[in-house]
């Protein structure tokens, strides 16, 4: 799952979730199947409680206009907001219950949250295909489901999955045998591990592409250093070309030639801010002849300026665009810098 700029929400969710955990909560999560056939046997729900639709299978559509004729009357007839679609083969619940059920949800909702509509709909295939892989392969028509886009059932969705939960042979009920704080946790442990920082080591260092390299004077280092510990937090470590982070990799001869490989060729996108002390200093006017190259080939939505004063710049004109974070903080200006890498200019580059 793409976690681009969510590193930070993640590691706060699973602080939550790890806080709440620890405190073992009375709190069960149960999925209810219903059938046309069949449904979940009465039983004492323990209160309070919470029930939510996951997704509905309706079946296999063959194509002929009877099967297309009812499908279409069960949509028609459906209550969809309140009741789902009437006809389904298979329908899935989750129920909650317990006295942390109310804070679950709150959780749960914002957990959901993080993910982007692409996103969820991965995450609603995901949850049918697992249940639809108990049946055997059919070439006689189209499987047809629909799922709630509800971010609790989302989040539930995503979880299970990762549990590998769903699909129980047709149950009539599944209680899962760990709290739902524990199993969020868990799908949160996942999606951080994907996003956890490399080591870097000399001998990759010469090819290795970043997504973010910073060209700056040495006079404005704190504020630069605080706008870096940002961006490798969203991005990962060995995603930031920060010079002092690579002290090692950069005492070397020829050292001209490699700057301008990493600003040049190895970065995705170069930021630079710019001052009166900018071009005054030896490796920023080797780093800006590099970038007045870029600009030169048209590759302009690879450059990000950011002014730190008005002072003049040779090779800047008026018609250049730049963001004047002079009293910005260091936290906004990364966000700028994060929202621009988000864009389709820099990632079609």
């Amino acid at each position: 799952m793409p976690v681009l700029g969510k590193r930070p929400e993640l590691i706060r969710l699973q602080k939550a979730f790890e806080a709440e955990a620890g405190t073992f909560p009375d709190l069960s999560l149960s999925i209810l199947y219903f059938s046309q056939e069949r449904i979940p046997a009465d039983r004492t729900f323990r209160k309070p409680n919470h029930q939510i639709m996951l997704w509905q299978y309706y079946g296999q559509l063959d194509g002929s206009e009877e099967s297309t004729k009812r499908m279409f009357e069960s949509m028609q007839s459906s209550n969809i907001a309140m009741a789902g679609l009437r006809g389904c083969q298979f329908s899935c619940c989750a129920l909650l219950e317990g006295e942390p059920t109310a804070h679950f949800i709150r959780m749960a909702q914002r957990a959901g949250n993080i993910f982007s509509d692409r996103e969820c709909d991965r995450i609603k295939l995901h949850a049918i295909n697992d249940f639809a892989s108990n049946f055997p392969p059919s070439t006689n028509g189209k499987p047809i489901s629909c799922s709630n886009s509800n971010r609790l059932a989302i989040w539930l969705n995503h979880v299970l999955h990762h549990l590998g939960r769903t699909h129980p042979r047709y149950l009539m009920e599944a209680k899962i045998d760990i709290d739902p704080y524990a199993a969020s946790l868990s799908a949160i442990d996942a999606m951080l591990a994907t996003t956890k920082p490399k080591v870097a080591t000399s001998s990759t260092f010469d090819t290795r592409r970043f997504r973010v390299a910073l060209s700056f004077p040495g006079e404005h280092r704190p504020f630069v250093r605080a706008v870096a510990e940002h961006l490798k937090n969203d991005l990962g470590h060995d995603s930031v070309f920060y010079d002092n982070d690579y002290v090692a990799e950069l005492a070397r001869p020829n050292l001209d030639v490699l700057l301008q490989r990493i600003y040049h060729d190895n970065s995705d996108l170069i930021v630079v801010f710019l001052c009166g002390d900018y071009i005054a200093k030896e490796w920023c006017g080797l780093e800006w002849r590099a970038i007045r190259n870029i600009i030169k080939q048209r590759r302009d939505a690879t450059v990000m300026l950011l002014r730190l004063d008005q002072a003049q710049v040779p090779g800047l004109f008026g018609i250049d665009g730049y963001i004047d974070v002079e009293n910005w903080s260091p936290a906004q200006t990364a966000e700028a810098i994060m929202t621009r890498l988000r864009s389709d200019d820099v990632q079609s580059e």
